[in-house]
């Protein structure tokens, strides 16, 4: 979901702590062995212990991918089955090929909102999953059956009346979620508009 945030300067201070710490993680090399901090001061190489790998993050290894289905600007998703919850859930991997210094601020203030986030009608971030390798970042995000756009496509018979209503009220009451929030999404579109099984329209990336 692109988002654009009005007024948070306390949590763009806060990310920009995480971004310093991302980009000493720069330094750290990851091996069939363990992964190896670097020191900056003496450039010794320290083995992180297994369990400070995943920091409070859940390993990705936890999810069991099952099937791609859909790629957007920020990334790949997947439907996966979490291991431990039992529930299938949508796993969004961050594009994060042409980043030299770590995560970049956008990510990690589009994170940062979307945990904060909690409405019916918006797909709801639930935690960050994380590989062993400093690229391998997955959001994972409650899974939809499918996208207003591909409905459309495939549908018989054009939406009634009456169904056309219930799906714009429930977008407007998304979207004014979002204002309230001084949050503005810059790319409202039929292919970001998602359904779950009970007919429940969510907003998504």
């Amino acid at each position: 979901m692109a988002l654009v945030m009005k007024t948070r300067s306390i949590q763009t201070d806060r990310l920009n702590v995480y971004v310093f710490v991302f980009r000493i993680m720069q330094t750290t090399e990851s091996s069939e062995q363990g992964i190896y901090l670097t020191s900056i001061k003496t450039f010794e190489k320290k083995k992180i212990p297994e369990e400070h790998c995943y920091g409070n993050c859940r390993p990705v290894t936890e999810f069991e991918k099952l099937n791609r289905i859909g790629e957007g600007t920020y990334g790949v998703v997947y439907r996966a089955h979490d291991t431990v919850s039992n529930k299938i859930v949508a796993l969004k991997k961050v594009r994060m090929e042409r980043e030299k210094d770590g995560i970049p601020l956008s990510g990690l203030r589009e994170i940062s909102l979307l945990l904060n986030l909690e409405h019916k009608n918006i797909v709801q971030l639930t935690e960050v999953a994380v590989g062993k390798h400093l690229d391998s970042i997955f959001l994972v995000m409650e899974y939809c059956e499918q996208d207003l756009a591909s409905l459309l496509d495939n549908m018989s018979s054009p939406f009634k009346e009456a169904q056309i209503k219930c799906l714009m009220l429930q977008l407007f009451r998304g979207v004014q979620y979002l204002h309230e929030r001084f949050i503005v999404h810059r790319d409202l579109k039929v292919s970001n508009l998602l359904l779950n099984g009970k007919g429940i329209l969510k907003i998504g990336e």
